[in-house]
């Protein structure tokens, strides 16, 4: 079809389209017809194109939906890689200092060393361990991707010199023997319980720290570490076996809960209205005593 130059004349729709395409041969496009407007042809062409595409885009999308598996990639392996973006350094000092460092900043560095202590030989556990081929699949990409934070972890905290563990925590001990003395099912469901308990508690620590700190190394570091922790929380659902009863929910908002659509909180007191309905009533009893007592 033959490309016209976009005009005020055709806006006002004042354009006819038309009936010859490139090459001279007839539109045979659906819907077009000579002597039409340009909103009538374009109208038509979208009304004729969905009539005959409808049913086949409903089944290759129901098709695609069943057969389709998914799948979850890694970051890349090296920092300066990671497809997200970095937060600019807008804490520098002339120094060359990245900006004071909080409490919160060096629990995050912390938490984040204690992370990949345990999560990556529990993911190595599971490429060994594992029954479910998934749980053994992204046991190994957690356990890749722990080793590229980690890296990331150390070099935030020599660069700050906050000092970092160097083994797990009591806890994760605890949950590492646990997965050593599993196997078949009992492996797998303890190695997702365990891991997307904690990714999701290590979760909200990122992004407090992340939004507060004044510390840019510490925000870089926290931008990162929540691609990793989202990923993993992704990939640990995609097991089918994340036990939710034991997920703590999300905390209450701070103004109590919203009220649901379509509801307007009232501002009258239920106390009051409950006072004036029994004053209503009161005195509809007192009225028809009145009306029906013999004189």
């Amino acid at each position: 079809m033959a490309l016209v130059p976009a005009s005020a004349a055709l806006a006002n729709d004042h354009y006819r389209a038309p009936v010859a395409a490139v090459g001279g041969g007839a539109m045979t496009h659906p819907g077009h017809m000579a002597g039409m407007s340009h909103t009538e042809h374009m109208a038509a062409m979208n009304q004729a194109t969905w009539n005959s595409n409808a049913a086949a885009h409903l089944a290759a999308m129901n098709a695609m939906q069943d057969t389709s598996k998914l799948r979850y990639l890694a970051p890349s392996p090296g920092p300066e890689k990671l497809p997200v973006p970095v937060p600019p350094d807008v804490a520098i000092a002339e120094n060359g200092k990245y900006g004071p460092v909080g409490p919160s900043d060096v629990d995050l560095v912390v938490k984040v060393r204690l992370a990949g202590l345990w999560e990556q030989p529990a993911g190595e556990m599971a490429v060994e361990k594992g029954k479910n081929p998934r749980v053994k699949e992204i046991g190994k990409m957690i356990a890749e991707q722990h080793a590229v934070l980690d890296k990331l972890d150390v070099t935030a905290a020599q660069r700050l010199g906050i000092e970092i563990p160097n083994e797990p925590n009591a806890d994760q001990q605890f949950w590492l023997q646990e997965m050593r003395d599993a196997e078949g099912d009992e492996f797998d469901q303890i190695f997702v319980d365990r891991l997307r308990v904690a990714h999701g508690k290590v979760y909200s620590a990122i992004a407090f720290v992340r939004a507060g700190t004044r510390n840019d190394l510490v925000r870089e570091l926290a931008q990162q570490s929540n691609q990793f922790v989202s990923t993993h929380l992704t990939l640990l659902e995609s097991t089918s076996l994340v036990d939710w009863q034991h997920i703590p929910l999300p905390p209450e908002p701070a103004g109590g809960p919203v009220p649901a659509a379509g509801y307007i909180k009232s501002g009258v007191s239920p106390t009051v209205i409950w006072l004036v309905l029994g004053a209503a009533l009161i005195a509809g009893v007192i009225t028809m005593i009145r009306v029906t007592r013999p004189r």
